[in-house]
């Protein structure tokens, strides 16, 4: 754990100094495609090959790799937003009590507009602790009440598990939404990277009429094509933080069955309801091998007539969302995504 503290303390240093030191200091950039990252993303890139909570795959233990990431998320996290307050509590999950945390954030008088967020994680990893910063800023820059859902993860729970939890979740939330202060005409659904991916689900769900619809979609860095047959994941396959192999191991702890993978609560990209998706903010990052399956669904949802807005985010990494507390540049694109949503309630 002391190693984790020291990471995290020094990459809070290292990527506030000014960009002419940081690209120094990263080294000879890559470029691909006529672009390179950030100077912080190519500072993370170094330091991530150090990182033990970013590899589970290769580490071996699990156990080891879930205690590393929550509490790398819960200092990264650290000091965001404090004027937000928070309220633990659970939800009965179909398959037994999981965790809710509340964000709260001042001078926003009930009943708020809310959404329910979903963390990254691979399907694996992750929690609410993880994504505590995340959620900070969201509630305080978008002047919503966030609700914080924990799910239950693979390899103990594989699909649909997650995708049954997050369908579950919004409409407890939604059933619920007087209690917590929420006004349900403006409650959204919104995750990362596989949170992304649930938040999709239960977008899609609610399209087929199988709960109420979400008033907007916030995806971010979404998973969306468990084939992984894409483009950018040839070019970023190896050493843009998340690698190929890492996001295979990944896919394969959660869809345990390779005829699976093109489900369309597996691979949103697939699902054919898109009349009467809620408006969407899908954010990609424009290196990370998730990208072109984010674009993708993005395209999709625009051609059906969905409202839609897309940001490619060039220089980032993926997982800019549990990255807000320490990277400037992870922060600017969570704070944009903030502004979407808030926009996107006040015109629901």
């Amino acid at each position: 754990m002391l190693l984790v503290r020291s990471i995290m303390i020094g990459l809070r240093w290292l990527l506030r100094l000014p960009s002419p030191v940081l690209r120094v200091l990263a080294g000879r950039p890559v470029v691909v495609d006529g672009r390179q990252p950030v100077p912080t993303a190519r500072m993370l890139m170094r330091v991530s090959r150090f990182a033990p909570f970013d590899a589970p795959h290769q580490n071996g233990s699990l156990a080891r790799a879930r205690t590393e990431l929550n509490l790398a998320g819960a200092l990264a996290g650290a000091g965001i937003c404090p004027g937000v307050r928070t309220r633990d509590s659970g939800w009965p999950g179909p398959g037994g009590p999981l965790p809710l945390r509340r964000y709260e954030p001042a001078g926003v008088p009930a009943p708020a507009p809310a959404i329910v967020y979903f963390h990254g994680g691979g399907f694996v990893l992750g929690g609410l602790d993880t994504h505590e910063g995340a959620c900070r800023l969201l509630a305080e820059e978008a002047g919503v009440r966030v609700v914080s859902i924990g799910y239950r993860l693979a390899p103990e729970h594989p699909f649909p598990a997650a995708a049954s939890d997050a369908v579950a979740a919004f409409a407890f939330v939604h059933e619920h939404a007087g209690e917590f202060g929420i006004d349900p005409a403006r409650l959204a659904v919104g995750g990362d990277s596989s949170g992304g991916n649930l938040a999709a689900v239960v977008a899609h769900a609610a399209a087929r009429g199988e709960l109420p619809r979400p008033a907007f979609s916030l995806l971010l860095s979404p998973a969306t094509d468990a084939l992984g047959s894409s483009e950018s994941h040839r070019q970023f396959g190896s050493g843009f933080r998340l690698d190929r192999d890492e996001w295979a191991w990944y896919r394969d702890q959660y869809v345990r069955d390779p005829a699976l993978y093109a489900d369309p609560r597996a691979s949103v990209l697939y699902d054919d309801a898109l009349e009467g998706l809620p408006p969407t903010y899908v954010a990609t990052c424009g290196f990370d091998l998730l990208r072109d399956e984010g674009e993708a669904y993005a395209a999709r949802l625009a051609a059906a007539g969905v409202p839609l807005v897309h940001r490619r985010h060039e220089g980032q990494l993926h997982g800019f969302a549990n990255r807000v507390g320490i990277d400037p540049d992870a922060r600017a694109a969570m704070v944009h995504a903030a502004g979407v949503l808030r926009a996107g309630l006040a015109l629901g």
